[in-house]
């Protein structure tokens, strides 16, 4: 299976399911078992705010979207982030982000210490990657290394219309190459 970490998986309008139909999933790991990225573009039932709240830390401004980062462990937090930032847990990922899940990360941002671009990700998408080369195979996504300004910086339709749009212009370029 060829490398897709840091890349992201778009699913096709074909795709059924509810968690997974107008997605952008971020992957940001990939073993020879399997696949873990999150959703970016979907907004879960709960905000920073809520999230500060629960830990006590004062959120640093305004209340922003908590993306319903995939179905597997939703209640564990997790940070996409641009890779200048880090916290105990961080993790590079394809030499341009980073991924953080502590307790550490809620405190440093309830200071105003954070990343230039992030998103806060409930949950996981986690796919064995036989399931995922089976998705493949049946076109239900379209694989794109998107740049940092749609990744952070757009979500809902318009994040998936972008990349969707993105990803054929990208197609249409080589192929007149």
């Amino acid at each position: 299976m060829q490398n897709i970490v840091g890349k992201c998986l778009i699913s096709r309008p074909n795709v059924q399911d509810p968690f997974f139909r107008n997605s952008v999933v971020f992957v940001f790991e990939q073993n020879d078992q399997q696949t873990s990225g999150v959703i970016i573009n979907k907004k879960s039932n709960f905000s920073t705010h809520d999230l500060f709240k629960k830990t006590g830390i004062l959120p640093p401004h305004g209340s922003e979207p908590v993306y319903a980062g995939g179905p597997v462990s939703k209640n564990s937090i997790l940070l996409l982030h641009t890779k200048e930032w880090h916290s105990t847990s961080t993790f590079k990922v394809a030499g341009k982000y980073a991924v953080t899940s502590d307790d550490l990360m809620l405190k440093r941002f309830g200071m105003g210490d954070m990343p230039r671009g992030y998103k806060f990700c409930a949950g996981v998408a986690v796919w064995h990657n036989q399931q995922l080369l089976n998705e493949m195979a049946a076109s239900s996504w379209l694989v794109s290394d998107l740049a940092k300004h749609y990744i952070f910086d757009y979500n809902g339709m318009t994040q998936w219309d972008l990349a969707i749009e993105q990803t054929a212009k990208k197609t249409i370029d080589r192929y007149f190459q």
